[in-house]
């Protein structure tokens, strides 16, 4: 029996495209997807939209009369570092719930993937664990301004919506720089390729700190469950793991798996440490048939440095999700060997 049909907007990126891969083996909706540039093969018909443009938008989703589910996986490109637009993304999800609303008589929920920076992790230390009613971070950014809408343009309409609020997230999809398991296994093997152990490029504290991560097909699973239980209704929901452990403990785990004996920390900015490192990246990707991809545009550096630099725990509590029925958890060291051994296979890494 099929669940409705679904909108999935950010089609294209890293988890539209985990979300799309899993509603599509599901059998249960019928899919169509909102995304900039449609030129990459897609199992599911996609639509092009400036998701910034409002008439656009309404442009895009005035056919699509019969979608019951949006599914809202899109954020506006940022580099590393710099301030996301509050405003920009923002419009971006009014923009299309507001033409939702308007085109889609059967529409019945709104999801959107936020994160754990609702709570203010990037800016200091935050009590931990962070629960779905703790306090929205000092700083404002855009979740708030979007979860406020989501509030209000349901409150007089028939529809409903959910938010999920994961954590780093964790894939083996390629072309994907902002990605952290394939960031760890480009460092390792340009360091094992140097005879060097596996450095932990934080600091000290960093390295005793918890935290945490997200497997994306595991977020899949959780917002459509979020999107289809009515006792989720109108709520968020922190997606993690569940587990938080120390950067102390999963090194050894890495350091096992490539090869590599675990070294001390040594704090480093990594794009400043690989930059030398091309030429011995170039090497390994020749010697061992690799997919060919330039050491600096394989892995985006910059955010390892923004993931390995708190020095504080960041864990969230999953509790709110298991009472209401979502009880998935993983071990996020096997997690990481088994994404591991999925980039070896599609040749990635060695």
């Amino acid at each position: 029996m099929k669940h409705g049909k679904a909108l999935i907007v950010g089609a294209t990126g890293l988890i539209g495209q985990r979300l799309t891969a899993h509603l599509v083996q599901t059998g249960r909706w019928d899919l169509v997807g909102l995304c900039r540039n449609p030129d990459k093969p897609s199992p599911i018909p996609l639509v092009a939209v400036d998701l910034t443009d409002r008439d656009d938008c309404r442009r895009a989703l005035a056919a699509l009369h019969d979608v019951t589910h949006v599914f809202y996986t899109a954020r506006f490109d940022h580099p590393e570092g710099v301030h996301e637009s509050v405003d920009i993304n923002a419009a971006m999800l009014r923009n299309v719930v507001d033409a939702a609303d308007a085109a889609c008589g059967a529409l019945r929920h709104v999801h959107a993937v936020h994160g754990t920076k609702y709570y203010g992790h990037n800016l200091g230390p935050i009590p931990v664990p962070a629960h779905e009613d703790s306090p929205r971070a000092t700083k404002v950014n855009f979740y708030f301004p979007q979860e406020d809408h989501l509030r209000s343009a349901s409150a007089a309409r028939s529809w409903t919506w959910s938010t999920s609020r994961p954590h780093i997230f964790c894939d083996d999809a390629p072309g994907t720089p902002r990605n952290l398991p394939l960031l760890i296994a480009v460092y390792a093997t340009v360091l094992r390729e140097a005879g060097e152990p596996l450095y932990f490029p934080g600091t000290e504290a960093s390295f005793r700190a918890r935290t945490q991560f997200t497997d994306l097909s595991m977020l899949s699973r959780a917002i459509e469950w979020a999107s289809i239980t009515p006792g989720c209704a109108n709520q968020a929901f922190n997606v993690v793991n569940g587990d938080a452990p120390r950067w102390s403990e999963l090194w050894p785990v890495f350091a096992g798996y490539f090869g590599l004996p675990v070294g001390p920390v040594r704090p480093a900015r990594l794009a400043e440490m690989m930059a030398p490192r091309s030429a011995a990246w170039q090497a390994v990707v020749s010697r061992h048939a690799l997919k060919a991809t330039a050491l600096e545009r394989s892995v985006l550096w910059d955010y390892g440095d923004y993931v390995f630099r708190p020095e504080w725990d960041i864990v969230s509590d999953m509790s709110k999700a298991r009472r209401h029925g979502f009880t998935e958890q993983l071990d996020s060291a096997r997690q990481f060997t088994t994404l591991f051994d999925r980039m070896r296979a599609e040749r990635v890494i060695p």
